[in-house]
């Protein structure tokens, strides 16, 4: 192949391994881009199955003369595939952008978007991604006085750079401390030796790009002992990259402040956050608004994701529990029981606030993880995490285990309850509980309960059962950004 610089503003580098069920809305995607001046670089890495013969079809047709394919023989890696097949071609384009074969964008300008940033002297552009799970990612922006390497991995998808930074990249930055090719965290290992060059980056808080968790060949899949997204292996490589000296900085900050696009959610909103809302349709485009008005105004909800777990609560639900928290009093104080998405979650709304959150855990064990998760994200200011045993308690013919609530104290009063027991040890029953066992606590002049069970038939239940030996109070199915029972009682 004949090399000719700079022939294409934006050059895709695409690597794909057995996953031929995705790989066409992978390439669909990209071919919808409105940017027209790019080059796709697909690598099939080996496949046992038709990912190779899908995509050289497609790109085919969606990509004629604007496509390089290439197939190898033994399976390389992401990290060796950077350096035996992306890295000789940093010359064909402004801009490498890293899209997997499995994954696709969802907002149809972003590359156009990322290369007026370019133009503009960005040599690092990123966003934020969802999953096709509904889940939200945690990346933010980054702070250019600090080594990129002390701030977390926060710049992972739709990540691109300026091209030509990767000619300085050693071939040992692709390798684990064994000198081996690293084949987990590879985004990661990419991503630092980058970033270490230079402090002109900016992350464009926007959800352009959709990530395919539920791919079962994903390493998070196929290890039982994952945390999040996150395998053992990828954990144990992320240490490795992360443990490499940086490269010498040669780009300095044009700016002491870290560079963020400005949010989507004002009277100037960006034709692409438009475009994206008629792409991916108006449920994700609520999801996407609600994101970027949440990120802008909470910067520390991105960590509180990021600590969050399996199945982090959507930026809709965070919004209805702001609105549940903060709709009747700036001073609200808050009680939590359960998983720790919505814990962390409620910290980030309340840092800063003249508020409190009070996290009920019934076992040594929730405290560490909780208080961990805390620490981890940042978010300890306003936090009490109370340790009491698990009781059994009886509502009508329901008995099963809940927290103790006698530890409290009758006086104490909470504007807001969240109970979130999905992906929790507690019984279904538990949450039929809540409310009876929560009572006394409840702000005789206004509160809120909000109901994450474990499935929606016992949020219906609950509603029935309670509906039925209450007064005053209200019930909505659904109310919570589309999920869970909220409990509305006093003015």
């Amino acid at each position: 192949m004949t090399k000719i610089a700079n022939e294409a503003k934006a050059l895709i580098f695409m690597t794909a391994r057995d996953c031929e069920m995705y790989v066409r809305q992978s390439l669909a995607s990209l071919s919808r881009q409105t940017l027209d001046d790019l080059h796709v670089l697909f690598i099939d890495d080996c496949s046992k199955d038709d990912t190779g013969i899908i995509a050289a079809a497609l790109l085919g047709d969606l990509f004629p003369g604007r496509h390089t394919f290439i197939r190898n023989d033994a399976q390389f890696g992401k990290s060796r595939n950077v350096w035996e097949h992306l890295r000789p071609r940093t010359d064909m384009a402004e801009f490498i952008a890293v899209l997997d074969g499995d994954d696709q964008l969802i907002m149809p300008t972003i590359l156009e978007r990322m290369s007026r940033s370019y133009a503009s002297g960005q040599d690092v552009v990123w966003t934020n991604f969802i999953t096709d799970g509904g889940g939200l990612g945690g990346n933010g922006a980054l702070d250019p006085n600090l080594s990129p390497r002390r701030q977390g991995w926060k710049t992972s998808h739709f990540f691109s750079f300026r091209a030509s930074l990767l000619d300085n990249v050693p071939e040992g930055y692709f390798q684990d401390n064994d000198g081996h090719w690293f084949m987990a965290a590879c985004d990661i290992a990419l991503a630092l030796p980058i970033l270490d060059q230079t402090r002109r980056y900016e992350f464009i808080p926007v959800n352009a790009h959709c990530y395919t968790a539920s791919n079962p060949y994903s390493h998070h899949n196929l290890d039982p002992q994952s945390r999040g997204l996150n395998s053992t292996s990828q954990q144990r490589s992320a240490q490795d990259a992360f443990s490499k000296p940086p490269l010498p900085l040669t780009r300095p900050a044009q700016s002491t402040a870290p560079r963020v696009a400005a949010p989507a959610f004002t009277s100037n909103r960006p034709s692409d956050v438009v475009s994206a809302a008629v792409a991916v349709g108006s449920a994700d485009a609520w999801q996407a608004t609600a994101s970027e008005i949440l990120v802008a105004g909470y910067p520390t909800l991105l960590d509180a994701q990021c600590a969050a777990g399996r199945d982090p609560l959507t930026p809709i639900q965070i919004w209805a529990l702001r609105r549940a928290a903060f709709g009747r009093t700036d001073r609200p104080n808050i009680l939590h029981i359960g998983a720790p998405r919505s814990a962390l979650a409620l910290a980030s709304l309340i840092s800063g606030q003249d508020a409190g959150l009070n996290c009920l855990c019934i076992t040594p064990e929730q405290v560490g993880d909780l208080e961990a998760r805390f620490i981890t994200s940042g978010l300890m200011e306003g936090i009490s995490i109370i340790e009491t045993e698990a009781a059994n308690v009886s509502f009508e013919d329901v008995s099963a285990i809940f927290p103790d609530t006698r530890q409290i104290g009758e006086e104490v009063k909470f504007d807001l309850v969240v109970v979130d027991l999905q992906n929790t040890s507690y019984p279904a029953e538990s949450a039929l509980l809540a409310l009876p066992a929560l009572a006394s606590n409840l702000a005789p002049t206004g509160f809120s309960l909000c109901l994450f069970a474990q499935d929606r038939a016992t949020e219906a239940l609950a509603a029935q059962r309670w509906a039925s030996v209450s007064a005053g109070l209200k019930f909505s199915l659904d109310a919570i950004g589309g999920s869970g029972l909220m409990v509305v009682g006093g003015r």
